[in-house]
């Protein structure tokens, strides 16, 4: 899956496509919500056993991310997450800025 970032008439959007670069999400308004939506997509196609109860990892809030390393001694091999999910999105394609370069040219 990869992040797409687009310019529609509503403004800024994200969303999201396969291999195949199609697309599989609808139009979303902020990275946050696009986290979100890849979160339950992923866990929507799992088909083993989730031991997991919540689909929002608590390291990604600030505040307990800085309690959880002040509580924790030994050094973590992987500080994200183990899961696709765990890690920060980034945004693989950027379609708004050659829109944008149009639009105020």
């Amino acid at each position: 899956m990869q992040l797409v970032k687009d310019l529609s008439p509503s403004g800024i959007v994200y969303y999201w496509i396969d291999e195949r670069s199609e697309k599989i999400s609808p139009d979303i308004p902020t990275l946050q919500l696009a986290d979100e939506w890849r979160t339950r997509f992923v866990f929507s196609k799992f088909e083993g056993f989730e031991r997991r109860n919540s689909f929002l990892d608590r390291r990604k809030d600030s505040n307990q991310r800085e309690e959880l390393d002040k509580n924790l001694f030994h050094n973590r091999l992987n500080p994200v997450g183990r899961r696709e999910t765990d890690e920060p999105i980034t945004i693989d394609i950027d379609l708004a800025v050659e829109k944008l370069k149009v639009y105020y040219s």
